[in-house]
C-alpha cells in the first residue's frame, strides 16, 4: 500500500475527495491520512527494535485493511496477505518462514491462527481489524513477553507520529500459490512496477476502482496500491456476491476494477450485470485470465462494454501478459502481448533463445519480476540477450510459443494438471485438449483433471458448465469428440456440473472438483453395470 508521505500529498491537493469507500464507511484523503498516521505511531510502538520485522493479515479487503497495509508501507514493515483457505501445514510453514512481529486479522480468521507457533509468536502483536475498542490485551513490549492483543480502532487512538520513521525494510513479499516459497521485491523494483502499469491502463486521479479479489492476491493488491498512489478513488467489496457487485458499479461510478475468475463469473451470469455495459464508465476490469474462456470474453463483451483485461501473472512475473477486450475477440484464449516494460522470451532446454513460431520454455524480464526467493536460492534466474542488451529474466514454469508480432501462446505447463506419472507427450496432449475447450463458445466453463483411481482406472475427469440451462446435451457431445481427438488413449468422464471451484489466482481448486465430481461419476458407472448385467443375453 502507499506511505504516509504519498497519503498527505493527495490529502494536501484535495483533502474532502474520497480515498476509501468500504460500505457506508468513506474516508477522504484528509481522513486516511489520520488514521494511517495514528495506526503507524501505535504500530511502531508495539515492534520489536532489532531483528528482521515482518507482518502477516489475514482478512478480506476493508478500510481497516487499508490502513493497516498503508502504516506498514509507512514504517517500511513488509505485511504479507496469507490466503485463509490453505492448508494448516502449509500455513504453518509459511508463518515460520515469514516469522511475523504483528498479525492482522479479520476475527473470523483468528481460528485459524490460534495453537499455531513460529519463533516470533509468543512476542507477536496481534492487531484485531473488526472489533471495537474495549477488553483487549495491551501489555507493555518486553522482549520474550506474552503476545498482546489490540484492536486497531485502538491502536488508531495513538498520537500521530512527530516524523516519518526510516523504513525497517526496502521490500515486499508475496506467497508462491501451490508451494511455501516466498517472492521478494525490492522497492525499487515496485516503484518501476508502479509506473509501468500507470502507463499501461492510463490510470489517474479521476479513475473509481473496484476492488473485487482479495488483496493477499498480488495483483490485486499491485492495483489497488497503483490507483491510490496517482490520487483514484479504491471502492472494497468483501461480499463476492454478484448483485452487490453490479450496484457498486453503478451507484460509485465505477471506471476500473480486479475480479478474480469465480467472482467476475457469478457477475456476467447474474442478470443485474445486464445494463452495466449502457453506463459506458467502466473501461478496465483485470482478471487472471489463465483458465478462462471464450464464453467469459463474449459475455463481458455484452454485459460491460469493452473492458476485460486478462492478465497472465504469477507472484515471480508480476502481470507479464495481457489479452485485451479487442484482442480477445480475435484471439485464442492463453494468448496475449507482453505488458509495458516487459519482455517475453522463449527458451529450448539448453537456455537459448528461442526464434518466432518454436515453442520451449516461458521467461519473463521487466519491473514486476521479483528479486528472488526469501529463502536465497535464485537457480530460476537467467541473463539473456534477446536484442536489446542483457537483461535479468525469471524462467517459468510455463510453456509457449511467440509468433511474429510478439504474441505468447501458452501451449503447456509443468503444474496445474497434475497426472500420476510424468508424460510430457500426454501434457501437451491434456494442456491443448483444455485449451480447446476454453475457445468453445457453447461452454461456459469446463476443466480437465487426469485421475488415477480404484474406481476410474486411469481416465480423465472433465467436468464442465453449459452455456445455458437445456443447454447440456450439446456441450457433451462437443467434449466427448474433442477428448477422443486430443487425448484417445484415456477414457474420459464429462459431467456437467453447476460450478467449477477456483482460487483467487485464477486455478481450479482440483481436490475440490474431484470430491464433488468423481462419487457421481462412480455411481453413474456403477448403475451403468447394473443395468448391463440385468439384461438377459
Amino acid at each position: 500500500m502507499i506511505k504516509l508521505d504519498d497519503i498527505r500529498r493527495h490529502a494536501a491537493a484535495r483533502p474532502d475527495a474520497i480515498a476509501v469507500a468500504d460500505g457506508a464507511t468513506r474516508l477522504s484523503w484528509a481522513d486516511l491520512a489520520d488514521a494511517a498516521d495514528r495506526c503507524a505511531a501505535g504500530l511502531m510502538a508495539r515492534l520489536p527494535d532489532t531483528g528482521p520485522v515482518r507482518a502477516v493479515f489475514l482478512a478480506r479487503p476493508s478500510w481497516e485493511l487499508t490502513v493497516a497495509l498503508a502504516a506498514c508501507a509507512t514504517l517500511g514493515v513488509p505485511c504479507t496477505g496469507l490466503d485463509p483457505a490453505q492448508e494448516g501445514d502449509r500455513l504453518d510453514a509459511l508463518l515460520r518462514m515469514l516469522d511475523p512481529c504483528a498479525v492482522f486479522v479479520e476475527s473470523r480468521y483468528r481460528p485459524l491462527l490460534e495453537g499455531r507457533t513460529w519463533p516470533n509468536g509468543p512476542g507477536c502483536s496481534w492487531i484485531t481489524l473488526d472489533t471495537a475498542p474495549g477488553g483487549e490485551a495491551d501489555a507493555p513490549k518486553a522482549s520474550g513477553a506474552p503476545r498482546t492483543e489490540v484492536s486497531l480502532r485502538r491502536l488508531s487512538e495513538s498520537e500521530p507520529l512527530r516524523r516519518l520513521p526510516e523504513p525497517r525494510h526496502r521490500e515486499s513479499l508475496d506467497v508462491v500459490p501451490g508451494g511455501q516459497r516466498v517472492a521478494v521485491r525490492g522497492a525499487a523494483t515496485e516503484g518501476r512496477g508502479l509506473v509501468a502499469l500507470i502507463d499501461e491502463f492510463g490510470f489517474d486521479a479521476y479513475d473509481i476502482h473496484l476492488v473485487a479479489a482479495p488483496l493477499w492476491l498480488p495483483l490485486s493488491l499491485n492495483l489497488a496500491r497503483t490507483l491510490l498512489a496517482v490520487g483514484a478513488t479504491v471502492v472494497l467489496d468483501a461480499t463476492q456476491d454478484a448483485r452487490t457487485l453490479a450496484g457498486l458499479v453503478t451507484a460509485e461510478h465505477v471506471t476500473t476494477a480486479v475480479f478474480d475468475p469465480a467472482v467476475l463469473g457469478r457477475l456476467l451470469a447474474d442478470p443485474a450485470s445486464a445494463p452495466l455495459a449502457r453506463l459506458g464508465r467502466l473501461r478496465c476490469v483485470i482478471t487472471p485470465g489463465r483458465h478462462l474462456g471464450r464464453w467469459t470474453v463474449n459475455a463481458a463483451w455484452e454485459r460491460l462494454g469493452p473492458a476485460l483485461h486478462l492478465a497472465y501473472t504469477t507472484p515471480g512475473t508480476g502481470p507479464s501478459v495481457i489479452l485485451g477486450p479487442e484482442e480477445g475477440q480475435v484471439s485464442r484464449m492463453r494468448t496475449g502481448r507482453a505488458t509495458l516494460g516487459t519482455t517475453i522470451a522463449v527458451l529450448d532446454e539448453e537456455g537459448a533463445v528461442l526464434p518466432a513460431g518454436r515453442p520451449g520454455r516461458v521467461a519473463v524480464g521487466g519491473p514486476h519480476v521479483m528479486d528472488g526467493y526469501l529463502d536465497g536460492e535464485d537457480d530460476a534466474f537467467v541473463t539473456l540477450d534477446t536484442g536489446a542488451g542483457e537483461r535479468r529474466f525469471f524462467v517459468t514454469d510455463d510453456l509457449g510459443v511467440l509468433d511474429e508480432q510478439g504474441r505468447l501462446t501458452l501451449t503447456g505447463r509443468g503444474s496445474g494438471v497434475t497426472p500420476p506419472a510424468r508424460d510430457h507427450a500426454l501434457d501437451a496432449a491434456l494442456f491443448r485438449l483444455e485449451s480447446d475447450l476454453l475457445n468453445l463458445p457453447c461452454l461456459r466453463d469446463a476443466a480437465v483433471v487426469r485421475v488415477s483411481l480404484p474406481t476410474l482406472g486411469d481416465a480423465l475427469v472433465v467436468p464442465f458448465i453449459a452455456v445455458a440451462v437445456g443447454r447440456e446435451v450439446s456441450g457433451h457431445t462437443a467434449l466427448r469428440t474433442a477428448c477422443a481427438r486430443r487425448v484417445p488413449s484415456l477414457p474420459a468422464h464429462v459431467i456437467a456440473v453447476d460450478h467449477i471451484p477456483y482460487s483467487p489466482m485464477g486455478r481450479i481448486r482440483t481436490a475440490e472438483l474431484l470430491e464433488a465430481v468423481v462419487p457421481i461419476i462412480t455411481l453413474s458407472l456403477q448403475l451403468e453395470q447394473s443395468e448391463r448385467q440385468e439384461i438377459p443375453t
